[in-house]
């Protein structure tokens, strides 16, 4: 009488795996999610590279550098809606299987029984199974200069999923991008948070967008210069407006001077004091920060008051000489 079910049932039991369609989005991408529970970074591949470029054995978190074979990178929210997939594929074969036999007892019935039992099946409904369907296009886009690898993400992505390559260039625009959006937090902690609280906390994120943008310089300018050179120049070196520019001149012939206006580098020098005096001396103004940033605006033993204008233009006069930088050193 259950004959189709039983078969159904013992072919499911031979059934090591259901296959779970998966779409990419509008662009060709696919979702993938960083598998560490301190992370779980959303981002995209382009579907070619991931079957082309992408080793099976070790895939990279553009965030944490986490690494993961190939098979662990689907998101959660993509897991959840395979495992429906499957239990809907299981539940619309048994549904089959049942009616099937009931309609093969209905067939089986004589009309001049005096006593018939046949099956009838209820409800049931089959499920609708459509391909795990992708998230909406993410907005910032890159591709590995190392591999070629295509890949997307939202926020901040600093390593490439298919080669782990960190990319100085890469690296440098993310920090301008974290840069200019804490310098435009102000207004949003003022509206949120008590006065107090509130100015404290967006000074403390302009003091340290002043400081990220010369540590990122430092760490780009390094980089160019070990790729270009093959030798790693003399640490911190680069922190350092004159010592960094006669270090470029000597191997390129060219220093910041003949880079960018003399406004602009009065500028840079200025704020290059105030990050080492940030970092060393709290901020209070020293002789030191006198003589060398030749800024006429502080007495001493002030301290130094970072404004959200100050940091956009420090972020806008750094990319212009690293733009300009890089173009030299790569030539």
């Amino acid at each position: 009488m259950f004959k189709n079910l039983q078969k159904e049932l013992r072919r499911l039991e031979l059934t090591t795996e259901i296959s779970v369609p998966i779409e990419q989005d509008p662009e060709g991408f696919y979702d993938k999610e960083c598998p560490s529970e301190q992370c779980y970074f959303l981002f995209k591949i382009h579907g070619d590279d991931w079957s082309e470029i992408v080793r099976d054995e070790e895939v990279f978190c553009p965030s944490c550098r986490h690494s993961a074979p190939a098979k662990s990178w689907y998101p959660r929210a993509q897991l959840k809606a395979a495992r429906d997939y499957v239990l809907g594929t299981i539940a619309n074969s048994m549904n089959r299987a049942m009616r099937a036999d009931v309609a093969a007892s209905k067939r089986r019935q004589s009309r001049e029984s005096f006593l018939s039992i046949t099956l009838d099946a209820k409800g049931g409904r089959n499920a609708v199974l459509v391909p795990v369907k992708a998230a909406e296009p993410l907005r910032l886009r890159t591709i590995c200069e190392a591999c070629g690898c295509r890949y997307s993400y939202v926020g901040a992505a600093y390593f490439c999923p298919s080669c782990g390559a960190n990319s100085a260039d890469h690296t440098f625009k993310q920090t301008l991008n974290t840069i200019r959006t804490a310098a435009s937090l102000g207004e949003t902690l003022r509206a949120t948070l008590n006065p107090d609280e509130a100015e404290v906390i967006a000074q403390a994120l302009l003091e340290k967008a002043i400081q990220d943008a010369v540590m990122s310089f430092q760490r780009l300018s390094e980089q160019l210069y070990e790729r270009r050179t093959g030798r790693s120049p003399r640490r911190n070196v680069f922190q350092n407006l004159d010592s960094g520019s006669e270090l470029w001149r000597t191997e390129i012939g060219r220093g910041y001077s003949d880079l960018v206006d003399a406004s602009s580098l009065r500028k840079l020098r200025i704020y290059f004091q105030q990050r080492h005096l940030l970092a060393h001396q709290q901020g209070i103004v020293d002789h030191d920060y006198v003589d060398r940033s030749g800024d006429k605006f502080y007495n001493l033993g002030q301290r130094l008051i970072i404004r959200k204008i100050a940091v956009l233009e420090f972020a806008d006069l750094i990319e212009s000489l690293c733009t300009k930088l890089m173009k030299n050193a790569n030539s």
